[in-house]
């Protein structure tokens, strides 16, 4: 109990700027509301597990080290950065002395899912995830007899472009996918190598999903099909 609350006290005082920017990112900015529901699901399933706490005390050497690696990089990381390294130290520290083992691939991704990291992700991987559901979009329209080919992160069919746009790049759709994910590996005791391809099924099926939509839209914003106006949101609430 005296080593948990040491290293507790520990982490609570070195990351105490990366709590401050957690709260007025996740909470008053309200960049992420949805990070705080799976930082509470991480700490429900510590909570309510029915796993035994291990027997034996193992090393708390990976976060002291991540401690050390945090206070190394605090002035080349960004805030997102150091937060990565800060969080990574707390859901190693909570594995190891409620699970007695450095990795839970669970608890973990909860973890990683609860960091303020939305408005990155749309910014670096909106546009290239855009691309590629153009390109696997393209061939299942030719299939269906209209000559459609993938232009950056447009479909040009005859000349007229329809705009992948934004919210259709799929990553809250990836969010909320990797949440279920990340629930389902903490209810489940999987091995590291099945959890792995469990994230890259659902990974794949996400993507599916979103490509499914994109076609869909394509009927709507190409005048193929006539819907109302709330037909564009009500296909795309169906893929999701």
């Amino acid at each position: 109990m005296k080593r948990i609350l040491l290293i507790g006290g520990l982490q609570l005082l070195a990351f105490w700027e990366v709590w401050r920017w957690y709260v007025s990112r996740a909470v008053f900015l309200w960049d992420q509301p949805w990070g705080l529901l799976a930082f509470f699901a991480a700490f429900v399933f510590l909570f309510v597990s029915k796993k035994p706490l291990p027997r034996e005390e193992r090393s708390l050497l990976v976060p002291t080290a991540l401690i050390v690696l945090y206070i190394a990089t605090y002035s080349v990381f960004p805030p997102l950065g150091r937060a990565i390294v800060a969080f990574t130290a707390l859901a190693a520290t909570a594995s190891l002395l409620r699970f007695g083992k450095f990795f839970h691939p669970g608890l973990f991704g909860l973890f990683y899912l609860s960091l303020p990291a939305l408005p990155t992700l749309q910014f670096f991987g909106g546009y290239p995830l855009r691309v590629v559901v153009a390109g696997l979009t393209a061939p299942i329209l030719r299939i269906g007899g209209f000559a459609v080919v993938p232009e950056g992160t447009c479909l040009n069919w005859a000349g007229r472009l329809i705009w992948i746009d934004a919210p259709c790049s799929g990553i809250k759709m990836l969010w909320v996918g990797m949440f279920l994910t990340f629930v389902l590996l903490c209810l489940y005791e999987l091995p590291i190598v099945k959890s792995a391809l469990l994230v890259l099924l659902a990974f794949a099926v996400t993507i599916g999903a979103n490509v499914f939509r994109a076609v869909a839209l394509f009927y709507l914003e190409a005048g193929v099909l006539h819907l109302p106006s709330w037909g564009h949101e009500y296909a795309g609430l169906i893929a999701f």
